[in-house]
C-alpha cells in the first residue's frame, strides 16, 4: 500500500519527480538536478514501487505523466515551496556575495521602467544576484507566485486573486504622442480633433480593461485604434511613419521615445492615471533575500500616496 511505502520517502526523490514532470525527460532532468541519468532511472525506480504505478509513460516527445502523476504534482510542488521558503527564513543571505536567482515577472515596458532602475542599483551596490525575467499569462501568475516559479509579478492593474502581498511602485499620467512633423500638431488637440485621428494602441494583457477606450466609453465615445500591438519595440517605427496617435504613460515616453522624433502633448480628456503594482507571495515574507529586494525595490521607488484617482 501507498501509506506504508511512504516511510521509503526522502525529498530527494520529491526532487527527481519535480523535475522529471517539469522537463518530461530524463536526460534533461538529470541535467537540471546535476546528477547522472541512472541516478534518476533509479529514482524513478523507487518513486514507482512506493506508489505502485508507472508516474511517466513514453510519449510522442519525451515522456508523460500519467494521471496519478498529474494528481501528485501539485501537492508535490506545494511541500516542496513550503519547506524552501521556511529554510529561507534562516539562510544567511549576502547581496554581495549570493548568485541566487530573482525570477520576476513583467512586460517589456516594466522591464525598461522597473528593471532598469533596479539593476542598476544592484550593479551601484555590488550585488552578485542574478534576475530573469519571463512575462507569465495572467492565469498562471498567482501559481508561479504560490510555487516560487517567480518571486515577483509586476503588473499595472490589480489582479483577480487575493491574499498575496501587494505595493504600488508609481502612477503615471497619460500624455498624447505623435511624429513631431504631424499635421495635427497645427492646432491644439482637442476631444474633436482627437477623435478624428487613428491611433496605436500597445497592451499585452488584452482582456484586461483599458483605461484609454473606457475613459472614451464613459463619455460615450469610441476613438479609431488601427494598429494594436503587444509589445513596445516597434511603437517609434510605426509612430514615425504614419499619422497615428499613441496614448501613453509619460514614463513610456522617456524611455522609448526619442525627444527630438516626438511630441508628447497633453489628452483632451479625463482618465485615471496608470498605477505599476508589486505583488508577491506573503510566505515569502521573512525571506532575507525577499525582504531584501523589496527593500530596494522600495529605495527606487519610494512609495507614492495612495488615493482617489487623478485626473489631468
Amino acid at each position: 500500500m501507498v501509506l506504508r511505502n511512504l516511510a521509503k520517502l526522502d525529498l530527494n526523490l520529491l526532487h527527481v519527480f519535480e523535475a522529471v514532470y517539469s522537463e518530461a525527460s530524463i536526460t534533461r532532468a538529470a541535467e537540471t538536478l546535476g546528477v547522472t541519468q541512472p541516478a534518476v532511472s533509479n529514482s524513478l525506480a523507487r518513486l514507482r514501487d512506493i506508489f505502485g504505478d508507472q508516474l511517466f509513460v513514453r510519449a510522442r516527445q519525451g515522456i508523460a505523466p500519467t494521471p496519478l502523476a498529474e494528481t501528485l504534482i501539485g501537492p508535490v510542488r506545494e511541500a516542496l515551496t513550503a519547506l524552501d521558503r521556511t529554510l529561507a527564513r534562516h539562510e544567511r543571505f549576502d547581496p554581495l556575495a549570493s548568485e541566487r536567482i530573482l525570477s520576476f515577472s513583467m512586460s517589456d515596458y516594466a522591464e525598461a521602467i522597473v528593471l532598469g532602475p533596479f539593476v542598476g542599483e544592484l550593479n551601484r551596490l555590488g550585488s552578485t544576484l542574478i534576475v530573469r525575467n519571463r512575462f507569465l499569462a495572467e492565469r498562471d501568475l498567482f501559481p508561479g507566485l504560490a510555487s516560487g516559479e517567480i518571486d515577483f509579478a509586476v503588473e499595472s492593474h490589480p489582479l483577480a486573486e487575493e491574499g498575496f502581498g501587494q505595493r504600488l511602485l508609481f502612477s503615471d499620467e497619460f500624455v498624447c504622442v505623435m511624429r513631431k512633423d504631424h499635421p495635427a500638431l497645427a492646432q491644439p488637440l482637442t476631444l474633436e480633433r482627437y477623435l478624428a485621428l487613428k491611433h496605436l494602441h500597445i497592451s499585452n494583457r488584452p482582456r484586461v480593461a483599458n483605461l484609454v477606450d473606457g475613459a472614451l466609453a464613459r463619455l460615450k465615445l469610441k476613438r479609431q485604434v488601427a494598429v494594436h500591438l503587444e509589445h513596445c519595440l516597434a511603437a517609434a517605427a510605426i509612430l514615425s511613419r504614419s499619422d497615428l496617435c499613441l496614448t501613453i504613460p509619460t514614463s513610456f515616453v522617456r524611455h522609448f521615445l526619442a525627444a527630438d522624433a516626438f511630441v508628447a502633448v497633453p489628452r483632451p480628456f479625463r482618465m485615471p492615471p496608470l498605477q505599476t503594482w508589486l505583488y508577491w507571495h506573503p510566505s515569502s515574507e521573512g525571506s532575507p533575500a525577499h525582504d531584501w529586494v523589496r527593500q530596494v525595490l522600495d529605495d527606487c521607488f519610494p512609495r507614492p500616496e495612495v488615493g482617489q484617482d487623478h485626473f489631468g
